[in-house]
């Protein structure tokens, strides 16, 4: 085991490690999707194609990836139905570790676009429509739990049973609702603008609880949780062009940063010391800091971003690939709570949630193989890298692992009816680099680093199946 240095840790110093890493720490799991682009795709053709398909005019989908495009499609009312079933997986472990993990997986269906048409008589070269998709959904539990024995309490000799447990939740949902508009500039030519009303509902929690028992019977305790919650309804718009020439496709995306409508929130903190001799004075430091409030005002951005994508008509080959670029935030508040006063000390505290989101780079390719005029293949590959920027202090999200999608898939034509079925895998995995620090010195005993050596790794497994008739 190894020795705990016996450096002094004053209340001040100890109190903002309990909350900041309780908030840092804990809320590191918002896991694939809160810092996440291109997680989700939507439709059954642009899902196998990986959402590589800014430059093509497929179908209704584009309503979403390129509205520019939808008065060149000669159907417009053809949308597959499609049902895309995901596993997405989350674990949390510890290397060497005997304690008990709880993963968190769930099998069901995977965000959605439903789409339409307005059917308006004069409309001419213009198309009018409509669509609904989830652009966000989080649902996750973990914990990790542990006892052992080692050295945990500064000035005490021989070693102290101990006991830990980490544990977090989070829910996130995010639907987009949405009007289109496209025009037929020239033949081979279109623009279009969808402007998107969306609804942000995000609530998560963490708790962390170390406990050692020493040689005399006496219980230590530290305990630090952190919850937050809020709603934020938005505005955003994506201006999109397409161009579909003989040999190849071009398209061009816009998306806006989104303006906020109004949105409200609430945050809570409780951090707990008890029987703990930090600063090494022969003195119990004893802490208590707690507060919860609600109605608070919350705010949310998103950044501009820019697509580029092409399709290469090769005969029975088709090559999709497309190129995003998302700007970043800037650090903001989410939500805005007044400081407070620390129970036991007195010192005056902040529970603001924040958040900041880096420029980020997505690009994906895809391919379409027609074995026949009614049986056509595809794979793709894309990635999706994640949008925190190293090092920040911010504390809605600590995620900082890229992802990677990939899906094969077929569509086939039996008379009249068009079947589509395909396979996905995604996945990602860290380990963390940066100690949590809820209680802690810079060099803390084993028995009170409750995450040395924890990893998490997140995979998803999708089952993509679509019919039109």
């Amino acid at each position: 085991m190894m020795e705990r240095p016996r450096s002094p840790l004053g209340r001040p110093a100890l109190l903002a490690l309990v909350l900041v890493g309780a908030g840092l720490a804990g809320l590191r799991p918002a896991f694939s999707q809160d810092v996440h682009y291109w997680t989700y795709q939507y439709g059954t053709r642009a899902t196998l194609l990986g959402g590589a398909v800014i430059g093509s005019v497929l179908d209704l989908s584009g309503t979403y990836y390129n509205p520019g495009g939808l008065s060149l499609i000669e159907d417009p009312d053809t949308l597959m139905a499609a049902k895309i079933f995901q596993y997405p997986r989350v674990s949390l472990t510890q290397q060497g570790g005997e304690g008990v993990n709880i993963n968190s997986s769930n099998l069901g269906p995977a965000p959605s676009l439903i789409a339409g048409r307005f059917k308006f008589k004069g409309l001419g070269k213009h198309w009018l429509g409509y669509s609904f998709l989830s652009r966000q959904d989080v649902k996750l539990a973990l914990s990790y739990s542990s006892v052992g024995r080692g050295e945990a309490l500064p000035g005490v000799p021989g070693l102290e049973a101990y006991a830990s447990e980490f544990r977090m939740e989070e829910k996130l949902t995010e639907p987009w609702f949405g009007l289109t508009w496209a025009y037929r500039v020239l033949d081979h030519v279109g623009v279009g603008v969808s402007q998107y009303l969306t609804i942000r509902s995000h609530r998560g929690s963490v708790q962390s609880m170390v406990e050692a028992l020493d040689a005399e019977g006496r219980v230590s305790l530290a305990f630090a949780s952190r919850q937050y919650r809020y709603q934020n309804v938005r505005i955003l718009w994506k201006i999109g062009a397409a161009f579909d020439f003989r040999r190849f496709t071009l398209g061009l995306t816009l998306t806006t940063p989104s303006l906020k409508l109004f949105g409200h929130g609430a945050t809570g903190v409780n951090a707990t010391v008890v029987g703990v001799d930090l600063d090494g004075d022969g003195v119990k430091d004893d802490f208590l800091a707690a507060d919860y409030r609600d109605g608070l005002p919350s705010s949310f951005r998103t950044p501009v971003s820019l697509a580029v994508g092409t399709t290469f008509k090769l005969g029975e080959v088709r090559l999709y690939a497309t190129a995003e670029w998302f700007g970043g935030s800037g650090e903001f508040v989410v939500i805005d709570s007044e400081d407070f006063e620390a129970q036991s000390s007195g010192e005056m505290l902040s529970t603001d949630v924040t958040h900041e989101l880096a420029a980020v780079l997505n690009m994906g390719v895809g391919v379409e193989f027609a074995l026949t005029p009614d049986f056509k293949t595809y794979l793709s590959f894309t990635t999706d890298n994640s949008a925190r920027p190293p090092g920040t202090a911010t504390n809605l999200s600590l995620t900082d692992w890229n992802i990677r999608h990939v899906l094969t898939g077929a569509a086939f034509t039996i008379r009249k009816t068009s079947l589509t079925l395909g396979l996905g895998y995604s996945f990602g995995d860290r380990e963390i680099s940066q100690r949590p620090g809820i209680i802690l010195p810079e060099e803390p005993g084993p028995a009170w680093e409750a995450w040395s050596g924890l990893a998490f790794k997140y995979s998803s497994y999708k089952l993509v199946a679509g019919f039109a008739f």
